[in-house]
C-alpha cells in the first residue's frame, strides 16, 4: 500500500517544516503544534559530519541556529556538514523565532509572546527522535532527504535505510527528494518504500516515464510551476500530484479543483 493509499480523504494538507507560521520550523515543538491540525507533516533531514541524521532545511546553520554565537570562530558559511551530532546539537534552534518573527505572527496577534518562552530549549531534532515522535503520535511524515554534494550517494541511501529500517510501529512514511538519484536507489533496494520526486523551476523531459523509471509514487512540485506540467496525465498512470508551499486559501482551492491531491503550507487552521 502506498503512502497517500492510508488517507481516507481526498484533499490533503502538509505541515510544511511543522506549524512553521508559529513555531520555529523543523523542531519538534513545530511538529507538536501541527498535530490535529494536518494529515501529515513534511520535515528536511541531512548528514553530520559523523554521519547522523539531523532535522535542518538549510545547508548552512546561520538563519535557524545561534550557531554564530556557539561556534564564533567557525568556518564560513557554517554548513551542517561540518558539526558532528554532538555540537549540532549544543545549539540553540528556537530563539530566533521570537526575534525574527518570520512569519509576522507575533506582531499581528496571531500569536503572543509568552506562547514563545520556551522556544530557546528547542534544538535540532535528530531523524530518530523524529520518527519516535510520529510513532508517539501516529502521525504520518513526509521525509525530504537533502542533497548532499559531498556525499556518495550510496552512503546517503545506506545511512538512511539503516535508521529507518531500526523503528518500529512507525506510521505512514514518505520519502521524498530534488536529488532524484537517492529516489533511484532506494526505489532499487526497497521497492516498497514510498518515494515523490520533488521539482521546481522546471520539469523533467519525457515527465511520466522518467517518473515510472524512478518508481516514485508521487511528484510534488513547487508552486510557481505547478499549472505548467500534464497534471491529468499523471493522475491517470496512478502519481499523486503535490504543490509546495500554498498559504492562500484561494490558491488552495484551486489547486484542489485541478485535481492536486496534497498542499504543503505553512499556515494551518
Amino acid at each position: 500500500m502506498g503512502f497517500y493509499d492510508t488517507f481516507g480523504k481526498k484533499h490533503l494538507i502538509a505541515a510544511h517544516r511543522g506549524w512553521r507560521a508559529i513555531r520555529p520550523e523543523n523542531t519538534l515543538s513545530a511538529f507538536e503544534a501541527a498535530v490535529g491540525h494536518c494529515d501529515f507533516i513534511e520535515l528536511d533531514i541531512q548528514l553530520s559530519r559523523d554521519g547522523e541524521w539531523i532535522v535542518c532545511h538549510d545547508e548552512s546553520l546561520e538563519r535557524t541556529t545561534d550557531v554564530e554565537e556557539c561556534f564564533p570562530e567557525g568556518l564560513r558559511p557554517r554548513q551542517v556538514i561540518d558539526y558532528t551530532l554532538g555540537e549540532l546539537r549544543r545549539l540553540d534552534a528556537g530563539s530566533w523565532f521570537g526575534k525574527r518573527d518570520p512569519f509576522g505572527t507575533l506582531k499581528s496577534g496571531e500569536i503572543r509572546r509568552r506562547e514563545i518562552e520556551i522556544l530557546p530549549s528547542q534544538k535540532l531534532p535528530t531523524l530518530r527522535e523524529v520518527l519516535d515522535f510520529a510513532h508517539d503520535k501516529q502521525i504520518p511524515l513526509n521525509i525530504e532527504i537533502k542533497d548532499m554534494p559531498t556525499r556518495e550517494d550510496r552512503v546517503v541511501v545506506h545511512r538512511f535505510l539503516e535508521t529507518y529500517e531500526t523503528a518500529a510501529g512507525l506510521p505512514p512514511i514518505l520519502v521524498s527528494s530534488f536529488n532524484h538519484h537517492y529516489l533511484y536507489r532506494l526505489h532499487r533496494q526497497r521497492p516498497t518504500l514510498p518515494l515523490a520526486a520533488l521539482a521546481e523551476g522546471c520539469h523533467p523531459p519525457r515527465l511520466l516515464p522518467y517518473l515510472q523509471e524512478l518508481g516514485v509514487e508521487a511528484y510534488h512540485v513547487a508552486e510557481e510551476i505547478a499549472d505548467s506540467f500534464p497534471l491529468d496525465l499523471l493522475r491517470g498512470q496512478g502519481i499523486v500530484c503535490g504543490v509546495y508551499t500554498v498559504n492562500d486559501p484561494k490558491r488552495q482551492s484551486d489547486l484542489y479543483r485541478r485535481g492536486f491531491r496534497a498542499l504543503f503550507a505553512d499556515r494551518l487552521t
